[in-house]
Parts: structure tokens; sequence; C-alpha cells
């Protein structure tokens, strides 16, 4: 029987991938998955998602793995809110050191070193469904800036959550966005502020 080396049985995987695939891939049993897996990790040419999710990033074909890629093969209701939500929409060049994601709470959840992962009800998914933004099957969907900045101040007051009015590139806001805002107030049950005069009182 031929002989195959790591390098070729990973070259044969895509960039990010679960563990358990490789029992049907190469016909391993679980154990031995398990061994070639942590050899693996050991020459550092695959790196594990964490949080026994049994999702890695296969190093070779890539040395800059798409973790919410990843993150998406392991928990698929992910999705991003809080400040990252804000940034990625151009609302404020805050940068996190952990980028919050909602996981639905009936849905499987892993503690993960790269997010912060916050369990949300079937209730709450619902309700901000008409605020999330899918752009690919590679990038997490997330919430839309209006929608994410409404999300944070049901958290708390201004400053509770990391940012204040002045760290809002208020000059970003679209009428668009205000009619989001009402829409986002109402679902989530805040005060139907306009995003301007939060702005200016800094409430």
């Amino acid at each position: 029987m031929k002989q195959i080396s790591a390098i070729e049985r990973l070259q044969s995987l895509p960039p990010v991938f679960r563990g358990a695939d490789l029992t049907v891939r190469f016909q391993w049993t679980s154990k031995t998955a398990s061994q070639y897996l942590y050899l693996w990790k050991r020459r550092k040419l695959v790196e594990e998602l964490g949080g026994h999710s049994d999702v890695f990033a296969n190093m070779l074909m890539t040395r800059q793995p798409n973790w919410e890629q990843a993150l998406l093969l392991a928990m698929p209701s992910a999705l991003l809110i809080g400040v990252d939500a804000l940034r990625r929409a151009g609302w404020t060049t805050q940068i996190l050191q952990r980028p919050a994601i909602a996981v639905n709470a009936r849905q499987a959840q892993f503690s993960i070193a790269r997010f912060e992962v916050e369990a949300r009800g079937p209730k709450w998914f619902e309700a901000v469904q008409p605020g999330v933004v899918r752009e690919s099957r590679d990038v997490l969907p997330r919430l839309a800036p209006a929608w994410a900045l409404a999300d944070l101040m049901r958290s708390g007051p201004w400053g509770s959550f990391g940012l204040w009015p002045d760290d809002i590139e208020w000059q970003m806001v679209t009428p668009a966005d205000q009619v989001q805002w009402q829409q986002a107030c109402a679902a989530l049950a805040l005060p139907a502020l306009s995003l301007l005069s939060m702005a200016q009182s800094g409430r």
C-alpha cells in the first residue's frame, strides 16, 4: 500500500475542515484521526479553532486562516454584533481585541479565544433578523450598524460597552440608518430617540 505523506493529505483538505471529516475522507477510525491531528498540530501544519469545536485551519493551504469561515463551520448561527459590527460599517474606528459574536443558545456553542461568544435566545435572533447583513458565505453575517448600536444600548448606557458618543462617526449615519434605528428600537424595546439627538445629548 502506498504511503501517503502528511503534506499530500493536507493538500487534499480545504483551508478549514472538521476533524470528524478525516474519518470519511481517509477511512480512518476516530482514534487514528485524533492521533494524526495531534501530530499535525505539533508540527504546526494545522491550527485549532479551539473550544472543542473540532474545526481546524489547514496551515499548509494558507498562512492567514479565515477564522470567520472556521467559526461558521463550528457555529452556523454565529452573528457579528457589538463594536466590531459598527467598525465594519465605518461608524467607529475603535478596535476590540476579541470581536463579539452572538450564537443561538439552542445550537452548538464553544468558547473561542479569538472571539467573545455570547449565547442569545431564539427570540432575540428572530427580533434582529431584519437588521442582519450577509455578504458572503465565508464572512460572518453582522448586524447593520443601527441595529448593533441599539443592541449595545440595550446592554447599558454609553461608556458601559466601550464607546462614547464622540467615538461614533455620526457623519456616516444616513436617512436609511435612521429608519433602521427606529425599527431596531421597536424590536428591542428601546426608547425611540433619534440618533442625532443621542449624538448631541450623549445619552
